[in-house]
């Protein structure tokens, strides 16, 4: 599950920290507050993220991060982990990622009530992921049982998610009852200062002094996420180190020539274009919104389904753009299509070639829940 999933809790793999669980998922010795960089873009969910850690024994405190792949979601929520785990223990603490869990409740009965055990005795509860459970209808369904349980007993939760809380209804805080706090938080791609910023601290604590100019220029040539910055970062660094050069940006633009030249996300337009193809549709009838014969529903609701998750624009924008009446318009598709490609393998089968055809760059890290749900 991109790296997140390890077997034990607090403990990475290789690194000792922690007892043995075969549940719960590794809690990263480097996902804590002092390592998270704070710029505008993430300061509230991190603000909020210290304030659920910080939250009295019996709070009931829940928050929900949303944001892009590889923004910091993960790491906001262990490092809420290590601040309650300094307090209360190891043991009060269980990280679990939403694939797995889901896993687990498919299980005989035997693991299954091992798993309800557990989900109890934790006084912090992390599922990481868990808009894979809103294409699992029983996912969905054991999750809002779980966190109504845990809610009676107490529990701190914190879950992370790609999609924003209007888009994933089914599973968006279920946390609060009126009762207890309940806080949702979004992490935005970070700007070019927050770029620069992350890496020159990464760049401290591998050893190396970046300078500013090499920081902002690979700060530009990598601008969607922190996970593409660490990944640049480290290109240019090795490259450098294997000519034994100083890393300037001369340098910084060699190493990382492969990477400006891959192709940009689809526009909207080319989304609409490939998709009337496959369903035989007039490009301009994926825009009329007046046009509603169920094929013409169903391939505007893919178009938009497939312009958020390989574009990144917001749902605002693909809805005015798709002739959507407002926003929860196209919200409502998303949705619809996340649900459908998990039971009909035709339309699963579909959706994936178009995403090939499109050859977006932000496909790869959407295509797990795909092939998640082809394998089922």
């Amino acid at each position: 599950m991109r790296g997140r999933d390890g077997g034990v809790v607090g403990r990475d793999p290789g690194e000792a920290d922690g007892e043995s669980s075969s549940f719960g998922c590794a809690l990263r010795p480097d996902y804590t507050f002092a390592r998270f960089v704070v710029g505008e873009s993430n300061q509230r969910a991190y603000q909020l993220a210290r304030r659920v850690a910080a939250s009295s024994d019996g709070s009931r405190a829940s928050l929900y991060l949303h944001g892009g792949v590889g923004v910091g979601k993960t790491h906001l929520a262990m490092a809420v982990a290590h601040a309650v785990r300094a307090r209360h223990g190891a043991e009060t603490v269980l990280v679990v990622s939403a694939e797995r869990l889901a896993a687990r409740w498919r299980a005989e009965d035997e693991e299954h009530d091992a798993i309800d055990a557990a989900l109890r005795a934790a006084r912090l509860l992390i599922v990481d992921d868990v808009q894979f459970l809103a294409a699992v209808e029983r996912g969905r369904d054991e999750m809002a049982r779980q966190l109504e349980r845990l809610r009676a007993l107490g529990n701190r939760l914190v879950l992370t998610c790609d999609l924003p809380p209007d888009e994933t209804p089914e599973l968006a805080l279920p946390l609060g009852d009126g009762s207890a706090p309940a806080y949702a938080a979004e992490i935005a791609p970070p700007d070019a200062v927050l770029r620069r910023e992350i890496l020159m601290n990464k760049a401290a604590r591998l050893g190396s002094d970046l300078a500013s100019d090499v920081a902002a220029f690979i700060g530009e040539v990598a601008p969607a996420s922190v996970r593409a910055l660490e990944g640049a970062l480290h290109r240019a660094l090795e490259f450098a180190a294997a000519l034994r050069v100083p890393l300037s940006v001369p340098v910084a633009a060699r190493a990382l020539e492969a990477w400006r030249r891959e192709v940009p996300p689809p526009t909207l337009e080319a989304v609409a274009s490939a998709v009337a193809l496959a369903f035989g549709l007039p490009r301009r009838q994926i825009r009329q919104a007046a046009r509603r014969d169920r094929n013409t529903v169903l391939a505007r609701q893919v178009a938009i389904y497939l312009a958020r998750r390989l574009s990144g624009r917001p749902l605002s924008e693909i809805a005015a753009d798709y002739g959507c009446r407002d926003h929860s318009v196209a919200a409502h598709a998303f949705t619809s299509v996340k649900k459908r490609i998990a039971r009909e393998p035709e339309l699963l089968e579909t959706v994936t070639r178009l995403e090939r055809e499109l050859g977006a760059p932000l496909q790869s890290a959407d295509k797990p829940v795909l092939r998640r749900a082809q394998s089922r």
